[in-house]
């Protein structure tokens, strides 16, 4: 029993550091916060925070797991028999709101990716993958008549690259150049990357695609 409990406050312990850091990283930044910084805002020993993560490196990469995790199980829903373009922006507006979430890692994102290099080759081999599943949703839309098909394979390959880098740097250009509410930010640039696939979209996608946001908007 006392183990169990043990383990428990340990799990406990764990994720206090991982929400106390990702919150501290979202308002100063990766460089100026450390886990000197972390403990004391816990309320803990250094020595109690290293026991669970040694270094400030580990906290960071967690927290990216996190993000990829998220992101996952968003994309596990795409089943071929039922995924439909509302699913597709559905995912996109929620991986918009994954990443304001953990804002830092999008706003230090090359900084983080030079210093930790486990991230950045982990990024490389999931940009891949989540390129090929986009890919395929594309071709679904095409097949159910969403997307147009007369689109060339060399546009295709550029709006999926468009997707990708929009959605890897919006952050840190709405902080510099975003002037809204903060509450409609995540909202602002979710609907710049969906905006990027009206062009391609037949009848009866633009019909989906406005009824998607009539959805959204009501609730």
């Amino acid at each position: 029993m006392k183990s169990g409990l043990q383990d428990n406050t340990k799990k406990n312990t764990k994720e206090t550091i991982v929400e106390t850091a990702r919150q501290l990283f979202n308002q100063h930044g990766v460089e100026t916060i450390t886990v000197r910084h972390i403990a004391q805002e816990i309320g803990i020993s250094h020595g109690n925070l290293c026991y669970h993560f040694p270094r400030k490196e580990d906290i960071i990469f967690t927290l990216y797991r996190r993000v990829v995790e998220g992101m996952n199980s968003q994309v596990a829903l795409w089943k071929p028999e039922d995924l439909n373009l509302g699913m597709v922006l559905g995912a996109l507006h929620q991986s918009y709101a994954l990443q304001y979430h953990y804002k830092f890692l999008m706003i230090d994102f090359v900084n983080i990716m030079r210093r930790i290099p486990e991230i950045r080759e982990d990024f490389r081999q999931i940009f891949d993958i989540r390129k090929q599943q986009f890919a395929f949703a594309l071709m679904l839309l095409q097949q159910q008549s969403t997307l147009r098909k007369d689109i060339p394979p060399e546009q295709l390959e550029r709006l999926l690259l468009q997707n990708y880098l929009l959605g890897d740097f919006w952050m840190s250009e709405s902080e510099i150049l975003y002037t809204g509410k903060e509450t409609e930010k995540t909202r602002f640039y979710a609907d710049i990357a969906s905006g990027l696939l009206y062009p391609y979209l037949t009848a009866k996608g633009k019909k989906e695609f406005a009824a998607f946001y009539e959805r959204l908007n009501q609730g």
